[in-house]
């Protein structure tokens, strides 16, 4: 398990995108806010529901990832369904993301893990929450919060910068 602070792990899996079977990687994502949250079971969740808590997170500039945790082939659970979820599900047969994470396979049906990884790669929040709207309104405070400190270490390295150079320049 990777902890806080550190390089998340990369990755590259089968994932239902948009209703289309794809690999995606964690290289994709460089340059943005992204929270991988493994939910055990997928199939419970309504492909309105996760499309709509993923449109919060990409107001924030974040990008949400589902990892099904199940064991069933990820496009059979929406093979059914009339609509497929925007949100990319990302499948780990072999549950090798989840080992790189140190996420158990076998959880509750709607407890999830979720991770935030920051811009940079680094791991930067662990939550485990239930996979409802109070679950993922706390995510998406977290995630607030935690973009508000790298901006202000961003400000604070700038007005360190800008003092050095004034005291050169003097």
């Amino acid at each position: 398990m990777r902890h806080i602070g550190m390089p998340a792990p990369g990755f590259r899996v089968p994932a239902l995108l948009a209703g289309t079977l794809t690999y995606l990687g964690s290289t994709q994502f460089t340059g943005r806010w992204t929270t991988v949250c493994f939910l055990p079971y997928v199939g419970i969740v309504k492909p309105d529901f996760l499309d709509h808590h993923a449109d919060h997170l990409d107001r924030l500039d974040t990008t949400l990832l589902i990892v099904s945790s199940g064991t069933r082939p990820l496009h059979r659970v929406w093979l059914d369904r009339p609509t497929t979820p925007r949100t990319p599900l990302l499948y780990d047969p072999l549950g090798r993301l989840h080992r790189s994470f140190g996420v158990a396979l076998a959880q509750t049906p709607v407890r999830c893990q979720t991770f935030l990884i920051d811009r940079a790669g680094l791991l930067r929040f662990h939550l485990i929450h239930d996979f409802t709207d109070r679950g993922l309104g706390a995510l998406r405070e977290i995630v607030t919060l935690n973009q508000a400190q790298d901006t202000d270490r961003v400000a604070a390295r700038n007005t360190v910068a800008n003092a050095r150079e004034e005291v050169m320049n003097s």
